[in-house]
């Protein structure tokens, strides 16, 4: 099979955030799990592995994520390539803020203040700005995961990490069409502190561990600000614009509500999240994005509405990047990508299935 990198095969509209998000843990959707208030994370109290169920705990793991304060450093592992990233995330009642800067490589930060993310390439002195939502590292975890009969949840032997006590949670998949998952989850308050995604028992395609962290009781929004200024200017310029009205409709321009887009079947337990359509800008074709999960695992299907004469070769047919895969099918009036971290057969199945309205 020949491998290609699955960004390659997305328009011009991702690719400016999915490279600059590329090997950076973003932030997950909030879960209101049962019996736990989200707005007071003191409610995660008893964390006994004899008196949680482990889907259970998982739940109260992605609360956690959302809102603790936290400090620390934390390595991704995605097939040989490895990132190490200082994160600073807080939570209060503005909203929830995160900062994430590159320690190797390329330099590079990203802020998420809400549903805003700014990129920032501090050697070029650039940034993008975009309501784009990044790839998420860890998954999506939603209150339903306690009853989803498509994995199976199960203890391992607790361990520690970054020199917490942890327990360890198994997700494991009933088929060939997801991925599975192991957790280290801090004793303490339910934060995630490793993970592992797997293709099989004892094969990560993707690897998250945190070598430090703190838990402050607060932390200063200043952190969060975006722009440094030297001799009373700018010392970043923007690529998109900063200002909230040119935001608001950078928001607008990609969510467009539609429903243009169906399948004919889907792998069992994945169902429509979202779908928005955007018209055609500038040089670019009008696209329909459409969001799949089965409550764990989520699939993207972006639909080019391009003639065939305009599709590239390159872009269809299977490609991989890590725990990435990517499927492109050329219709003669679009160009189909299902794209997530899931088995190559799920983006496969996925793509298949497209219908769309006439």
């Amino acid at each position: 099979m020949q491998t290609r990198s699955a960004i390659s095969i997305l328009t011009a509209r991702q690719v400016v955030v999915i490279a600059c998000l590329s090997g950076v843990l973003s932030m997950t959707s909030p879960v209101h799990a049962e019996g736990v208030d989200p707005a007071n994370p003191e409610s995660v109290t008893d964390l006994n592995a004899a008196a949680v169920a482990p889907a259970k705990l998982i739940e109260r793991m992605a609360v956690a994520l959302h809102t603790l304060n936290y400090e620390g450093i934390f390595v991704h592992a995605q097939g040989t390539n490895l990132n190490t990233l200082h994160i600073v995330h807080a939570s209060n009642a503005d909203g929830e803020f995160e900062r994430l800067i590159a320690l190797d490589g390329e330099a590079r930060e990203v802020i998420r203040n809400n549903s805003l993310v700014t990129c920032i390439w501090p050697g070029t002195q650039s940034v993008v700005v975009s309501q784009i939502k990044p790839r998420d590292v860890l998954p999506r975890v939603d209150a339903s995961l306690a009853t989803n009969l498509r994995y199976e949840f199960s203890y391992e032997k607790p361990d520690r990490v970054a020199g917490k006590a942890t327990h360890v949670v198994n997700v494991i998949p009933r088929d060939k069409y997801r991925y599975g998952y192991r957790f280290w989850i801090d004793k303490d308050n339910a934060m995630l502190l490793r993970s592992k995604l797997l293709d099989g028992p004892n094969n990560p395609v993707e690897q998250v561990i945190f070598t430090q962290i703190e838990y402050p009781d607060t932390v200063d929004t200043g952190r969060f600000d975006v722009l440094k200024r030297g001799r009373g200017k700018e010392v970043v310029s923007w690529l998109e614009p900063k200002n909230k009205a040119a935001a608001s409709n950078l928001e607008a321009r990609h969510s467009e509500q539609a429903d243009r887009v169906g399948f004919s079947s889907l792998p069992e337990g994945y169902g429509k999240v979202s779908e928005t359509y955007s018209p055609a800008h500038a040089r670019e074709a009008s696209m329909s994005h459409v969001m799949l999960s089965d409550g764990m695992a989520s699939v993207s299907v972006y639909i080019e509405y391009l003639p065939a004469t305009d599709h590239v070769e390159a872009t269809l047919g299977l490609s991989r990047m890590g725990a990435m895969n990517a499927f492109g099918v050329s219709t003669e009036s679009a160009l189909i990508t299902a794209v997530g971290e899931v088995p190559e057969a799920t983006v496969k199945a996925i793509a298949a299935a497209v219908t769309l309205a006439q």
